[in-house]
């Protein structure tokens, strides 16, 4: 069964990585893609970057990148606005590459 998108988003918005371990979030972000991403979610998955700015959650982040480049949503916006508030390694990843794949 299905939860709420809002119970998913409070749980990603409060994950922090135990002794390194990363997958919790991999689990959560697998759970919010089977529910579907409404445009509000970008924040929130944004926001996993901006908390973390200079690490790749032993590559679970690749999971946002990777869900959030195969959505129909506009994301560039949003990430702009979130490395804004917080430059991040991931967050400029998918910004050169949204940009690569405009020429």
């Amino acid at each position: 069964m299905t939860r709420a998108t809002a119970d998913i988003f409070r749980d990603i918005e409060s994950f922090q990585p135990t002794d390194g371990n990363w997958l919790q979030l991999d689990v959560l972000v697998m759970e919010l893609w089977e529910a579907g991403v409404p445009a509000h979610a970008l924040s929130v998955l944004f926001g996993v970057f901006e908390r973390f700015p200079d690490d790749d959650g032993a590559e679970v982040f690749w999971s946002i990148v990777h869900g959030v480049e195969s959505l129909t949503l506009e994301y560039e916006r949003p990430l702009r606005a979130s490395l804004a508030r917080q430059p991040s390694r991931m967050g400029r990843v998918m910004l050169a590459r949204l940009e690569r794949s405009k020429r």
